[in-house]
């Protein structure tokens, strides 16, 4: 498509999927759904709609030699001196966009989430495209299936005129709910998930960021005054050391004007933990998952991910046992949500660093 250009937002942890994640080999840089990586299934997705030349990844600074010998063949890829959340990546993104493009339409996508229907997947993206170029901040929520705590939702209000595609105009953005307010929000039929995708044009977000995030717009502005990306490493990180850590969701989606939100039909997931996997791989008649070599004897609903020797499970129920590299997690599967807390354990105990 004409002046579209494919974001790819890389620099996330996946903290949740240790031991396999780790500090430079993170979530999106691994195979948990297939043979490629999250992050170059992210790229394959996009490809028709923004070619190579323009494809955007920002990561932390970091893991740009381990996406290098992935063989990503994306045109722009930027590692970050600091992680700063979304907002500052989105910017520095759009900048060097209008830069070079000042018609350009951005497709923002986290780099880590599953997708089951590609082509509507892609028809969904067109769509949101149309309404970007109308100046439109558009969302793509995800109806939800369950009362998810984990997510934030998106209300949605009247409706736009679009393609076969509902778009709507958004009325509120929810932050995570308590149980009985998910059930709410699902039961209503107004609520989507927010599955973090945006689009729109780079000279808009730029107009809403300077509207609405002044101190981060001043210093885009400085920095590209300075030649942005291409004045060299040295800038760049002193034009993030001044800016604050922000979300694009709190910075201006939750306060900006002409936001639009277009329901997204198209097997959507954030793949958010070890149990996760479940709705990726087979199941035996017990319910069990196995990723590599395992076996498991009177046991069910287990989940076992093993890259190197063998796991075999006796007995047990609900568990998750993975194997990776010189490292093992078993937990129950209820706690899946909680892996966190090993590694916040592990920098405490700065011997075990190295598992990190």
């Amino acid at each position: 498509m004409k002046n579209v250009h494919a974001v790819v937002l890389a620099g996330g942890r996946g903290e949740r999927f240790w031991p396999q994640s780790r500090e430079k080999r993170p979530k999106q840089l691994l195979a948990l759904t297939g043979g490629k990586s999250m992050l170059e299934e992210t790229i394959a997705r996009v490809e028709p709609l923004a070619p190579s030349a323009n494809q955007w990844i920002v990561t932390g600074r970091g893991l740009v030699a381990a996406i290098k010998r992935l063989g990503v063949a994306s045109a722009h890829l930027v590692g970050e001196p600091m992680g700063r959340n979304t907002a500052p990546a989105i910017a520095l993104a759009a900048a060097e966009i209008a830069r070079v493009d000042p018609d350009g339409v951005m497709i923002v996508l986290p780099s880590d989430h599953a997708i089951k229907d590609v082509p509507a997947f892609r028809e969904t993206l067109r769509a949101a495209v149309g309404l970007a170029r109308q100046d439109y901040l558009v969302t793509i929520g995800i109806p939800p299936d369950r009362p998810e705590t984990g997510y934030g939702y998106v209300e949605r209000g009247d409706i736009l005129p679009s393609s076969d595609i509902p778009c709507f105009a958004v009325k509120s953005f929810r932050e995570k709910p308590d149980r009985a307010t998910a059930e709410r929000f699902v039961k209503s039929g107004y609520f989507y998930w927010n599955a973090g995708i945006f689009v729109w044009r780079a000279a808009t977000i730029l107009r809403q960021i300077e509207r609405l995030m002044p101190e981060l717009a001043r210093g885009l502005d400085d920095w590209q005054r300075r030649g942005g990306l291409a004045a060299g490493p040295k800038p760049f990180a002193e034009f993030y050391r001044g800016v604050a850590k922000v979300s694009i969701d709190y910075g201006v989606m939750e306060k900006a004007e002409r936001v639009a939100v277009i329901r997204g039909d198209f097997g959507w997931d954030d793949l958010g933990s070890w149990e996760a996997i479940e709705r990726f791989h087979p199941t035996d008649e017990a319910g069990n998952v196995a990723i590599g070599e395992a076996v498991a004897v009177d046991s069910s609903g287990t989940i076992t991910v093993c890259d190197r020797g063998m796991i075999a499970a006796l007995g047990v129920r609900d568990l998750i046992v993975v194997r990776s590299g010189d490292a093992v997690l078993v937990c129950p599967r209820s706690r899946a949500q909680d892996v966190r807390a090993v590694l916040e354990r592990l920098r405490q105990q700065r011997r075990l660093k190295k598992y990190l």
